[in-house]
């Protein structure tokens, strides 16, 4: 049951504990209606003045995965980021909007998806999020090794600007999630090969690089959404949502909740909740704003996600071949781009003559392929185990 009680705050008020989630209903992205609203739901955590002061360098993380328009629903809408910025700028501080696109430069990406037309209106810097560097970890942490956007690092504030949608691999992209963006472009992909096999262990990537980059604030688009087999090729959703937290944690277990979906199938949740990280207690979360069961649905769709790791390892082969899912193309809709091929962190697919050839001895499912197929040209045949946990409503 979700957590009911509902408390405002004025703008310029105390910061409200950790455990808060703001919740605005918000029908449109329309100019003064979108603003207004994302105004309120910071206001609801005690202001932009809580969380900018004069003279800060401000860093707007929106998720910018690839050169789509607005109305896909693929990438954060740049009303959001208009709205965020003018808060900043009231507040004395510096915006800059940065991230990493997985194959495509951010000036493309930031052109189609109307990111570069709100930087001129508002003056704010274009950061291509590049020069990786090595960050001190804290204790506890799952990876030692871990390199992140200088710009990222050098900040004095990050405020994380995800979009709602879903995610083949990790069910959801939202809040923690949207930090990955700040790791340098191929290098996400060495990361999908080295972690991306066990869906815990790389949640627990995200989970790191979320405490190493340490956002002030999370933002969350979730005005229209996208459900299906996001995060570039699902259908876009209405949830009239704006969500703000500055645990993004307890955000996304928030909206996991709201959207009816099992925490339990939610990785980003158990290994939170397994490394204590966030607030992943619903029942310890208080929200502020419009209340919660107005934006709750019964019939959002999520990927059905699979495990590698169901057999021990010398079984491996058995489980690739016939038990868990794996990509497969759609030849009438495929365009020959080779984006798939480039963007394959395990080198396992070859296009001849707009023909893919998978290697699925190889291919490790993180289904980066189908994430980058800019015509929706991949898809997945179910595994048994997909096809055995849907049965039993798992």
């Amino acid at each position: 049951m979700m957590n009911e009680a509902h408390k405002e705050v004025s703008a310029g008020g105390d910061p409200a504990p950790r455990s808060t989630v703001a919740l605005v209903r918000c029908e449109t992205y329309e100019g003064k209606t979108v603003e207004s609203s994302v105004r309120r739901a910071v206001d609801l955590l005690g202001g932009v003045s809580a969380f900018v002061r004069p003279g800060d360098r401000v860093l707007l993380k929106p998720n910018l995965l690839a050169a789509r328009a607005p109305e896909k629903r693929i990438t954060t809408d740049p009303a959001i980021v208009r709205g965020v910025a003018r808060l900043v700028l009231e507040a004395g501080g510096t915006p800059a909007v940065g991230d990493s696109p997985a194959l495509e430069t951010l000036q493309r990406v930031a052109r189609k998806t109307g990111m570069k037309e709100v930087a001129e209106e508002l003056g704010l810097e274009l950061v291509e999020l590049v020069q990786p560097t090595p960050v001190s970890l804290r204790d506890g942490s799952v990876f030692k090794n871990l390199e992140i956007a200088a710009r990222a690092l050098e900040a004095d504030v990050v405020i994380n600007l995800p979009k709602l949608k879903t995610h083949s691999q990790m069910l959801l992209t939202l809040g923690v999630k949207n930090l990955f963006g700040t790791v340098v472009a191929q290098r996400k992909a060495e990361w999908h090969y080295m972690a991306g096999v066990d869906r815990d262990t790389f949640a627990s990537l995200h989970l790191d690089i979320y405490q190493a980059i340490r956002p002030a604030l999370t933002i969350l688009d979730g005005v229209w959404a996208m459900e299906g087999h996001g995060p570039a090729n699902g259908r876009p959703r209405r949830a009239n949502l704006i969500a703000a937290a500055t645990d993004a944690v307890a955000l996304d277990v928030s909206i996991c909740k709201l959207l009816g979906v099992s925490l339990r199938s939610f990785p980003l949740y158990r290994a939170a909740k397994a490394r204590g990280i966030g607030e992943t207690e619903v029942s310890r979360i208080t929200f502020r704003g419009d209340p919660p069961e107005t934006f709750q649905m019964k019939d959002f769709e999520v990927p059905s996600l699979d495990s590698l790791g169901v057999l021990p390892g010398m079984f491996g082969w058995f489980t690739k071949r016939f038990l868990v899912s794996k990509p497969v193309q759609e030849e009438k809709e495929c365009a020959g781009c080779g984006e798939c091929s480039e963007i394959c962190p395990a080198a396992a697919i070859q296009l001849k003559a707009k023909k893919l050839a998978f290697d699925y001895e190889r291919c490790i499912r993180c289904y980066c392929c189908q994430e980058v197929c800019p015509q929706n040209a991949i898809r997945f045949h179910r595994g048994l185990l997909v096809r055995l946990l849907s049965r039993f409503n798992r």
